[in-house]
Formats: C-alpha cells, sequence, structure tokens
C-alpha cells in the first residue's frame, strides 16, 4: 500500500510541475529591492493588455536586450533574480506576463493545460514593442513552456538574433504522445497552435533574419528532466547545424528542478559567452 501511494504521490507532482500555474497577486515586485525598471502595458492584435517591466543594464548604456520568457509558473514577480543576472551581465532585460498572469489582461487558465496558443500571440506582441519601443534586433530566452514559444516564434522573426532555449518543447504531437500514457495526462491544444512556431518543425525552413544577420540558437537541459531528454535536443540540433550551437549545455541536475537555481552564476557565464558570439 505505501508503495503505491508513493507512486500516486509521484504522478500527481510530475503533472504539477507541467500544468499551468498562473498568480494574478505580485508576491514580490522591482521595488522591493530597489531595481531601477519601468512598467509597461504592451497591447495583443487580439485586444488583450500584457504587463511588462523593462530593466536597465546596470552596467551602462547599451542597445543590448533581452526578452523573457518564462515558464507558466507564477508570475513574473517570482524571477526578479533573472532579471538582476542579466542585467549585470551587460544587457537590457524586458519580462512580461502571458494573458492570465500578474497583471496582464485576464484570461481563464485550466491547471491542467500545458500551454495556450494564445501565448503566441502574446510573445509576438511583446516582440512588436521590443522592436518599436527600443531597438530593431534583439535576442529571446525562455525557459519551460516559454523555451519553446522562444525557440519557434524567434526563429521564424527577423528581430530576433540569439535564441536561448532552456527545455523547449518539440511539437504539440509529440506532447500529446509523451502525455498519452500518464494517467492523469496534460492537456495539450489540438488546434490552434501554429506549426511554423513549433520547434522541430520551424527548422524545416531557413531561419528569419535581419539586415545579414545570423540566428543562432543555445539548447539547454537538466539532465534528470522527468519530460524531456538530451536526445531530444540533439535531435533538434541535428536538424540545423549551422543555427544551432552543437554544445547543448546540460545542467546536472538530479533535483529536477530550474535549471537557472542549480548553479545560477555558471548558468548566466554560458549565456553571456553564448550571446557575445
Amino acid at each position: 500500500m505505501k508503495q503505491i501511494t508513493l507512486l500516486l504521490t509521484f504522478f500527481y507532482s510530475i503533472s504539477g510541475c507541467f500544468g499551468l500555474n498562473p498568480s494574478r497577486t505580485y508576491k514580490q515586485t522591482p521595488d522591493k529591492y530597489n531595481m531601477q525598471f519601468t512598467a509597461y502595458d504592451v497591447p495583443t492584435d487580439d485586444g488583450a493588455t500584457l504587463k511588462a517591466w523593462y530593466f536597465p543594464s546596470r552596467t551602462g548604456t547599451t542597445t543590448n536586450l533581452l526578452l523573457v520568457c518564462h515558464n507558466g509558473e507564477g508570475n513574473m514577480g517570482d524571477y526578479l533574480r533573472r532579471a538582476d543576472s542579466f542585467t549585470g551581465m551587460g544587457y537590457n532585460v524586458m519580462f512580461f506576463d502571458y494573458r492570465g498572469y500578474g497583471e496582464s489582461s485576464a484570461f481563464e487558465i485550466d491547471n491542467n493545460m500545458f500551454i495556450y496558443p494564445h501565448f503566441q500571440d502574446d510573445v509576438k506582441a511583446m516582440i512588436d514593442f521590443c522592436r518599436k519601443q527600443f531597438v530593431q534586433t534583439f535576442d529571446i530566452y525562455g525557459w519551460g513552456i516559454g523555451a519553446g514559444l522562444a525557440f519557434g516564434i524567434g526563429y521564424n522573426r527577423p528581430e530576433i538574433k540569439h535564441i536561448i532555449a532552456d527545455t523547449p518543447f518539440l511539437s504539440m504531437e509529440d506532447l500529446d504522445e509523451r502525455f498519452s500514457s500518464w494517467d492523469e495526462p496534460m492537456e495539450v491544444p489540438f488546434a490552434g497552435y501554429d506549426k511554423k512556431h513549433e520547434p522541430i518543425y520551424c527548422l524545416d525552413i531557413e531561419p528569419s533574419t535581419r539586415n545579414n544577420t545570423t540566428k543562432q540558437i543555445k539548447l539547454i537541459i537538466g539532465s534528470n528532466d522527468i519530460l524531456f531528454t538530451v536526445a531530444d535536443m540533439q535531435s533538434l540540433a541535428a536538424k540545423k547545424k549551422n543555427v544551432i550551437d552543437k554544445d547543448i549545455y546540460i545542467v546536472q541536475n538530479p533535483d529536477q528542478g530550474d535549471n537557472f537555481r542549480v548553479d545560477k552564476d555558471a548558468y548566466v557565464a554560458v549565456i553571456q559567452k553564448f550571446l557575445a558570439q
């Protein structure tokens, strides 16, 4: 009986790792740590409004900009350490919340859903906003669902030069297959998610670039990730060897937690080196 209970607990816990878990309340804001920032309300093409925080570089004036897509857990207020780390490496940083999160527009979210196709529109709106408000070309980073969004959408946008994707999904079909064997399977959009924005499919065409720039992608994966493997990341890299960095950053993460938190300094150093290329 004890073994059955432990097994059930395990399945429920891993399901909770992947379901969307929004928070409408900011447990902490940049003011708490005296972080310099500017808040923006960013409209989407379908009428939603996204709350965004812009953090200027802490190392001096720069045009380098990093757009950050979080993993759908909590809201952007939970990830201020990342903002501090990236501004410390000489980047202006833009964080935002998807609809249904923080102070972005209301949107009903099922906690058993892995991702909503609407989040594609949110990322597109943020790319448009950053281009119009700040600079013509910039970089994008995401983890969890944010990695898949950053990868699939960033690949198709000429504004994006570098993509850092920490554990991106491959496709909706692949996710559906992986979840189908679970006792409590996660839900995956069966319609509305553009194939050209699914990482495994977007690589079938050449990346969209601007002004003779090149597109470069860095993949990150935890050594003991529950859902994806190093082989999954290698399968992505093999499809576009001239675009995806062959050196996949494998975080030794036996606890299967947030790769950033395992060794923050090492994690940031890998990203900084990649962005300097």
